[in-house]
């Protein structure tokens, strides 16, 4: 699903926190795309360091969670000069006026269930606040007001927000001066900030699907918690799964990597606009070691369009208990059903060169030939085929029967059938490089499916138009239009963001 990246006006007053101070993703762990029900609003709230006032003085101007002495940050289409002042974090260096978010949090005045929903990471009365949330160490009136979701009373008639990692690096929401001071791994504007639609492991969340991994801890009667690691399950290997960083932040046209044994998915590429790697979701069917919600998240599951193809057992979605929300998509049969990761001979990440047989071809059909039956989707990850001996000199004819973008010679896999061109606004949607140039594909977490440009909703539910979020404005191209998102259609390098090189007609590293 989406991440949030928080307000970072406060980077305008870092120097004053710093010294009385030593990266998210938002909702339900169970609504599927467009269901938005059982949104909650408890009133976790969080307000901007002190900039200049006393302690007295500042408790005195909380109102309703608000601070008086600190300024609001700008709302979408005022001017600005930077990203720093705009609610959204988003500052367009053409126009000079604030755009929608990077990567969809709540703006200011829609409701929310926590602080990590907003912007601001300030969530007050189930309202996104415009103002930021109060950071460690600093004087606060009550609980919802702390980055940390709590406050300690300090014995002199007032409180303290309490970190949420003590004598560790600060979760988002907190300013900093590098990327090592925060949990994130990210420090963009005097703020950390989230480089990823989720939450990194000891980063702040309110729920499980805020997590890259989903397992998040709240102490009892806390309103929010840390990240842990990746859930755990049987017969599962302890790769990275999707949204995890994967690399330093790229610059000055740095070449990311081809891929990387240490993602489930193998592909490491940046996010967004962010030029943080990230563990790229894998178009289609979720690969072995992905997070997901139930078998049908995963490529092989029993119930799968390509289950025609000879296996020795279908993929689940293993959990340790019937009662954990996420798990992780097992290994299942000896061989490697559709849509799973495989390796063609000039690949060099580890994988199996052990594509499932289909019984219209003959023995060793795949093995002995690995490109018979394994190729690369539009991410640049091989994935065995549905369909062995797919031959890509012609179009795929669209609706043919597919596990992921390979089967449709790198067009987009939805609902296991090809489609003839990328998705637009609004349409159904695996990965970002199934959707139109500039569009990312909002996914509820662990799940295979959601929406180009959707919205994130209170409950953590995906709807097709922007919901509480707005669509996000990927970049600009070398040619003045939007840049293509990592894994998008380009013609040229300069198509796409990030200084990503146009590979075989894919913004990907070759």
């Amino acid at each position: 699903m989406m991440q949030k990246l928080p307000w970072t006006a406060v980077g305008l007053i870092a120097a004053g926190a710093l010294a009385n101070v030593a990266f998210t993703g938002c909702g339900s762990e169970s609504d599927p795309p467009g269901d938005s029900t059982d949104a909650a609003a408890d009133g976790k709230g969080i307000d901007p360091a002190d900039t200049g006032a006393g302690t007295d003085a500042f408790i005195d101007a909380i109102t309703d969670g608000g601070r008086a002495d600190a300024a609001d940050c700008k709302l979408t289409a005022q001017t600005c000069s930077s990203s720093s002042e705009c609610c959204s974090a988003n500052c367009n260096t053409t126009t000079k006026t604030c755009d929608a978010p990077v990567n969809g949090c709540f703006a200011p005045g829609a409701a929310c269930a926590t602080g990590p929903d907003c912007c601001t990471y300030s969530c007050i009365g189930g309202s996104c606040s415009t103002k930021q949330c109060v950071a460690d160490n600093l004087a606060c009136g009550s609980d919802a007001q702390c980055c940390g979701g709590k406050c300690t009373p300090d014995g002199a008639g007032g409180g303290k927000c309490a970190p949420l990692n003590p004598g560790g690096p600060l979760t988002s929401g907190n300013p900093c001066t590098k990327n090592e001071d925060c949990a994130s791994k990210y420090c963009s504007g005097g703020t950390c900030t989230s480089p990823s639609f989720c939450a990194q492991q000891g980063d702040v969340c309110g729920t499980n699907s805020d997590c890259c991994g989903g397992s998040c801890t709240i102490a009892g009667g806390a309103l929010v918690g840390i990240c842990g690691a990746p859930v755990s399950a049987p017969g599962v290997p302890g790769c990275s799964p999707a949204g995890t960083i994967c690399g330093a932040p790229l610059s000055g046209g740095a070449t990311g990597p081809s891929c990387t044994s240490a993602c489930c998915t193998r592909a490491c590429g940046p996010f967004g606009t962010t030029n943080i790697p990230v563990c790229q979701p894998a178009s289609g069917c979720h690969p072995t070691g992905e997070v997901c919600r139930a078998d049908s998240d995963c490529c092989g599951w029993a119930g799968s369009a390509a289950a025609g193809i000879q296996v020795d057992g279908p993929v689940h979605c293993s959990k340790s208990s019937a009662t954990q929300e996420f798990g992780r998509c097992d290994n299942g049969g000896s061989c490697r059903e559709p849509g799973s990761i495989c390796k063609p001979a000039d690949y060099q990440c580890s994988a199996e060169n052990n594509c499932c047989e289909s019984p219209n071809v003959g023995p060793s059909y795949c093995n002995n030939n690995p490109e018979n039956c394994c190729r690369r989707d539009a991410l640049g990850i091989p994935r065995c085929l549905v369909k062995p001996g797919t031959d890509c000199t012609a179009p795929v004819a669209p609706g043919t029967v597919c596990a992921t973008s390979a089967d449709c010679c790198g067009k987009p896999c939805v609902n296991n059938k090809c489609e003839a061109a990328c998705v637009p606004a609004a349409g159904e949607c695996t990965t970002t490089a199934d959707c139109c140039t500039g569009l990312p594909c909002t996914i509820p977490a662990g799940s295979a499916k959601g929406y180009c440009g959707g919205g994130i909703l209170p409950d953590g539910g995906v709807t097709p138009d922007g919901g509480n979020t707005t669509p996000t404005d990927a970049g600009t191209s070398a040619d003045g239009g939007k840049c293509a998102l990592f894994g998008q259609a380009c013609a040229a390098s300069g198509d796409c963001c990030n200084s990503v090189p146009c590979t075989n007609g894919s913004c990907r590293y070759p």
